[in-house]
């Protein structure tokens, strides 16, 4: 039962298991995809901009009964004495049919000045009798590797691998608000669609341990992403980018791709920051950006040592303005504080993929910016090539 287990929850990650389809999951009804231009503009306690999508906070901060969810963190951290430190920390769960949930934890740090990346992974089955889908009291998951606690925009990281080596201990607070994607709704055509919402400036507190020296928190910003749905992201994989502005606005943008690497699907948002009565269960100012506004090259390429795989490494993206939406024109180059920032994850996932600490710098509307990032890549492994 437990190798079973193991297999669908890795199958299901990876976004292979054809489960959309199956009458044993729950089920969720999702519109047909359609632009929202009023979203993240409503009140979250209340339907919005898209006819099925509503969020409420506390509650869907919690665990839900669907095929595919995650919370997902990403950081970059300064430390008193002025080293810079990359994380990314995240819990997916799998529920399927009658198996008992499967969760999954990824725990990476990133030291680009000592050019050191370090990450583990670890797989915990779940007790079905203990589940709780949307219950009002946040999220508590665990695994071997850490734990991750929270709600209503105060969240609780602990983290640790290598037997202490590296390891986080940080309370992550959100005083700005939440963005919703697509006014809560992301769709991935007929992958299915998901609920989805970030909180992209929650503020770190607390210690870093990095080869063994505990560090404290002077300053930084952390990335939450919430996605859950009875969905899998069809085709060979994706691009995503999360960016923090200096001017503190903030940017999440995703390229789905087939599996010969070609663009099927584009979606972006720009966010703006909360000026007034900001709390964490009230949505920020989230604009979609027009697909055919966004252009995402990549400049140059790193081949993993380790698996063979090749990335793209440094990006060039723009955004048109839309001065009617109230979108700048942007022109960002994204660089990896290091290049090696690849995940080996196939024990746990099944999967193999590149997510790394960036430098942002650009302009915005024709004026020098600068920012941090967060890139994901996945897919790279399994392209085919052009017949």
């Amino acid at each position: 039962m437990k190798k079973i287990t193991v297999f669908l929850i890795g199958l299901v990650l990876a976004g292979v298991l054809a489960a959309c389809g199956d009458s044993t999951a729950t089920k969720e009804a999702f519109p047909a995809p359609s632009a929202n231009p009023n979203a993240g503009a409503v009140a979250v306690t209340t339907p919005g901009p898209v006819p099925g999508t509503v969020l409420k906070f506390p509650e869907d901060e919690a665990a839900h009964n669907n095929i595919t969810e995650w919370w997902y963190y990403t950081g970059h951290l300064i430390t008193t004495d002025g080293q810079r430190y990359g994380f990314e920390f995240v819990t997916f769960q799998a529920v399927r049919g009658d198996f008992p949930p499967g969760y999954v934890q990824h725990f990476a740090i990133t030291d680009a000045a000592s050019t050191t990346f370090k990450y583990d992974s670890k797989l915990r089955i779940g007790d079905k009798a203990s589940f709780k889908p949307g219950g009002n009291n946040g999220f508590d998951l665990n695994t071997e590797l850490g734990t991750m606690r929270g709600g209503n925009g105060t969240d609780k990281l602990k983290a640790s691998m290598f037997g202490g080596q590296y390891a986080l201990d940080l309370t992550v607070q959100d005083t700005q608000g939440v963005a919703l994607h697509g006014g809560g709704q992301f769709t991935y055509g007929p992958g299915g669609s998901s609920y989805y919402y970030s909180r992209p400036r929650m503020t770190p507190s607390g210690t870093i341990t990095v080869n063994g020296q505990t560090k404290q928190i002077k300053s930084g910003y952390t990335w939450f992403d919430h996605q859950w749905g009875d969905f899998l992201p069809l085709g060979g994989g994706w691009d995503w980018f999360s960016t923090s502005l200096d001017d503190g606005t903030s940017i999440m943008l995703y390229n789905l791709k087939d599996e010969k690497g070609k663009l099927i699907q584009v979606f972006g948002t720009y966010i703006l920051p909360c000026d007034k009565d900001c709390r964490p269960e009230k949505p920020l100012k989230s604009l979609d950006i027009d697909q055919n506004s966004i252009t995402t090259k990549p400049v140059s390429y790193w081949t993993s040592p380790y698996s063979g795989v090749k990335y793209p490494s440094v990006w060039e993206v723009k955004i048109k303005a839309d001065p009617k939406q109230g979108i700048p024109e942007l022109n960002l180059t994204y660089s990896p504080t290091m290049p090696d920032q690849e995940l080996d994850t196939r024990a746990s996932t099944a999967t193999i993929y590149w997510e790394g600490d960036s430098m942002v710098k650009g302009t915005k509307n024709g004026q020098p910016i600068g920012g941090s990032g967060y890139v994901e890549l996945t897919g790279y492994n399994n392209l085919k090539p052009n017949v």
